[in-house]
C-alpha cells in the first residue's frame, strides 16, 4: 500500500512586484491557512514518513508550516525541483521516484499541474484545487512507479474552507 498526499501551497502575497514568481512568500491568509490545515491534518493522526516540496517559498513556506503541526522535523523536507509548476508527467515522475522506505509522502507543489492530477486520478474532478488544498490518496501498489498506472483505492479531499476531510473514493 502506497499512500500520497498533495498539498497546494498556501495563498502567496503579490505585494512586492519585484520578487521573481519563485520568490514570492506567503501572505497572511497563507500564513493562517498552513496551520490551520495542518491541525486537520494531525488531528486525523497524519504521521508521513517523507516531506517533498517545490523550492518555490510560497511551497516550502506552507510544507514547514504543516509539518510543524504533524511533529515531522523541519529539516528533513525534501525539495525537488521538477514540483515547481510541474505538469501532470513530472508529478508521475517525482511520485515514481520516491524512496521506497516512504509508504506514505505529502507532497507540496502549485496549480495547474495539482488540479490536473486530482483529476486524472479522481472520478469526481473539480474546477480548481484552491490554496492549501489538501488531495490524499491511497493506492495497493508494491513501489511507487505503479502508481503513474494505477487507480487508487482510496481518495479524500479537504481544503480551508470546507467542513473538513471529505471522503471522494474508498
Amino acid at each position: 500500500m502506497r499512500r500520497v498526499t498533495l498539498i497546494r501551497h498556501a495563498k502567496s502575497s503579490w505585494d512586492n512586484s519585484h520578487l521573481k514568481d519563485e520568490e514570492r512568500p506567503l501572505n497572511k491568509r497563507g500564513r493562517n491557512n498552513a496551520p490551520m490545515m495542518g491541525e486537520r491534518l494531525a488531528s486525523r493522526g497524519m504521521k508521513p514518513d517523507l516531506l517533498v516540496s517545490s523550492p518555490a517559498i510560497r511551497a516550502f513556506e506552507t510544507a514547514i508550516a504543516i509539518a510543524r503541526e504533524i511533529n515531522y522535523p523541519t529539516e528533513s523536507i525534501l525539495t525537488d525541483d521538477r514540483l515547481y509548476h510541474a505538469n501532470i508527467n513530472n508529478w508521475f515522475a517525482v511520485i515514481g521516484s520516491l524512496p521506497e522506505a516512504a509508504a506514505h509522502t505529502l507532497c507540496f507543489g502549485h496549480n495547474p499541474g495539482l488540479t490536473h492530477l486530482f483529476n486524472v486520478l479522481s472520478p469526481h474532478p473539480v474546477e480548481n484545487v484552491p490554496t492549501c488544498g489538501v488531495m490524499d490518496f491511497e493506492f495497493n501498489v508494491e513501489n511507487w512507479a505503479e502508481i503513474a498506472h494505477a487507480k487508487p483505492e482510496r481518495i479524500r479531499y479537504d481544503y480551508p474552507k470546507s467542513s473538513g476531510m471529505q471522503e471522494v473514493l474508498g
